[in-house]
């Protein structure tokens, strides 16, 4: 029996609509009156007439679906948060994607322009080579299961005939309640001969839901096709403006034998242009990961700036001193004249970057700094023990980030590339205390790990990190642009190579500050992002990876 509007189920979920219903189940909009706010609520509702014991099988390999979506966090993967029986019904529960079904967009709008039907594949390949990469095979890939957020994203939201695949084994844990949707299930899935299905089953449906978005017409099912060959119209015989390229895609992914499709989602990425999606890899911009310097620098006590040692020069006669006695003089001249000038413009016109850096170099007197008291309220608590905590997951071309022994790992393996994770939650003003731990680095141990608060998505944001050699930093990361609010510079407060560190950041308002192992060595202003994500990032800046271990994260309001 279906659930009702109005109706509250588990003691916690009010129904607000049904959304959609099949022979097994249906799909509810839902309010969660405990965390105010909406939710997707799966139930399963069982055919009548079914004896107890296909009864409690089905139940089973219910569950067993909520447990295996519950370890997927991805932004192309709806997001399962809970399962629980009650009064006989069976329920998942998950994030409410906000959207227009793509089914409905064709209907809608008919046959769908490439360039966006494109970006939309990308998105989901890379979903797909998340979930393939991890053994789960979604087997129901249809319009009528992804989900266009207002922002663009293509979004994968049912994944009713998941399967556990195992490639010495493929016939094991199969999750399987019907055979999927006729029109975008490959003929393995109507379990015709001794084949089955694989990741190639999963490119298939891909390819059928790329032709009905470029033709806006339903594909000729499998069987259909096997009768009646003819039935099936290549894309650009139905619409003209469909390019050879992509056609000539589609119809490797349509192949009838298994062997003939692409054979994994990366080569399908990879026929159709698409860069760097297809494996659930995403690239990480190496431009976020300028250099510091090797070299130790030594202190300049009188002016409190850090400058690199220079080389040793062998000693000059009288003239040559004077020389340069008439050259450091005209340098001087020059800096103050360019300080007025600077002035001056600061005075009459707007500047590019109001920053105002401080830095606090290693043995340079400073003003005591006492670490304020963790006193806020807690936002986000984490000792990452639970790896359904929300964290990113993923492999990506220049590292890999999740959790691992109890903590979060984040991991570069690719030189001059930033890796990060991030929390999938959003915060304006917050004070982040977290223990890094580089577990491994490079032999000069020349690299960089730490926080990003107000995370953009696209790694923008401020980088408040430290490295394996004993620097510190505080960047901004504007459209990809570095802006070094507080250069590399050394400390002693950093413990060095394989260590543990305790880093506290702090982003509130616009003031940034860093401390490491409760010693205040950085601070900066700057008004860019005042909301974001939070992240936990590092970069290796050799040949060798950098791998840093994340626990003990607290989240306060500052």
């Amino acid at each position: 029996m279906t659930s009702t509007v109005g109706e509250i189920v588990g003691d916690r979920y009010r129904i607000v609509q049904l959304l959609g219903q099949g022979g097994m189940g249906a799909v509810y909009r839902a309010w969660d009156t405990r965390l105010n706010l909406p939710v997707a609520l799966k139930e399963m509702i069982p055919q009548p007439g079914l004896d107890a014991e296909v009864l409690n099988q089905l139940r089973d390999q219910f569950e067993q679906e909520a447990r295996v979506l519950a370890t997927l966090i991805h932004p192309g993967l709806v997001r399962v948060t809970d399962y629980f029986s009650w009064r006989g019904n069976a329920y998942l529960v998950m994030d409410f994607v906000e959207g227009e079904s793509l089914a409905d967009r064709i209907a809608r709008e008919g046959a769908l322009p490439e360039g966006q039907v494109l970006a939309w594949t990308g998105q989901l390949l890379e979903a797909l080579g998340y979930c393939h990469a991890r053994g789960i095979i979604h087997r129901d890939i249809k319009p009528q299961n992804i989900i266009v957020t207002p922002d663009g994203r293509a979004v994968l939201v049912d994944f009713g005939l998941v399967k556990l695949w195992n490639p010495h084994d493929p016939r094991t844990k199969t999750v399987m309640r019907g055979a999927g949707t006729p029109e975008y299930a490959p003929p393995e899935q109507y379990d015709i001969g001794t084949t089955h299905t694989d990741p190639r089953s999963d490119i298939y449906s891909l390819g059928a839901t790329m032709y009905q978005a470029l033709t806006g017409r339903l594909p000729v099912t499998a069987t259909q096709r096997m009768a009646d060959p003819s039935s099936f119209l290549p894309p650009r015989r139905v619409n003209a403006a469909v390019t050879a390229r992509t056609e000539a895609a589609i119809l490797k992914a349509l192949e009838m034998a298994k062997e003939k499709r692409f054979q994994s989602t990366a080569e399908m990425a990879a026929a159709l242009g698409i860069v760097g999606t297809g494996t659930g890899v995403r690239p990480r911009s190496a431009a976020f990961a300028p250099a510091h310097p090797v070299q130790q620098p030594a202190p300049d006590v009188a002016t409190g700036t850090v400058q690199s040692q220079p080389a040793a020069r062998p000693k000059r006669g009288w003239l040559a001193k004077g020389v340069g006695l008439l050259v450091v003089g005209g340098c001087l001249l020059l800096l103050a004249v360019t300080v007025i000038g600077l002035y001056l413009i600061g005075k009459g016109g707007s500047q590019q970057n109001t920053a105002t850096p401080t830095y606090f170099p290693t043995n340079t007197p400073r003003p005591p700094a006492p670490t304020p008291a963790m006193s806020g309220d807690i936002l986000l608590q984490d000792n990452f023990s639970d790896k359904s905590s929300g964290w990113e997951i993923g492999a990506y071309e220049t590292g890999d980030v999740g959790y691992r022994s109890g903590s979060y790992f984040v991991t570069s393996i690719s030189k001059n590339s930033t890796m990060w994770g991030v929390a999938n939650r959003t915060f304006d003003d917050v004070d982040i205390e977290v223990d890094a731990t580089q577990v491994s680095a490079g032999p000069t141990n020349n690299n960089a790990y730490g926080v990003i608060c107000r995370e953009q998505g696209n790694g923008d944001g401020y980088h408040l990190r430290i490295s394996g050699d004993g620097y510190f930093s505080i960047f901004l990361v504007t459209d990809g642009e570095i802006i070094k609010l507080v250069d590399w510079s050394q400390s002693s407060a950093i413990r060095q190579g394989n260590a543990a560190n305790h880093i506290r950041a702090m982003c509130d308002g616009s003031r940034l500050t860093l401390y490491v192992n409760d010693t205040l060595v950085a601070e900066a202003e700057d008004e860019t992002f005042m909301q974001g994500d939070i992240a936990l990032t590092a970069t290796t800046y050799e040949d060798e990876g950098t791998e840093v271990h994340f626990d003990n994260l607290v989240v306060r309001r500052p």
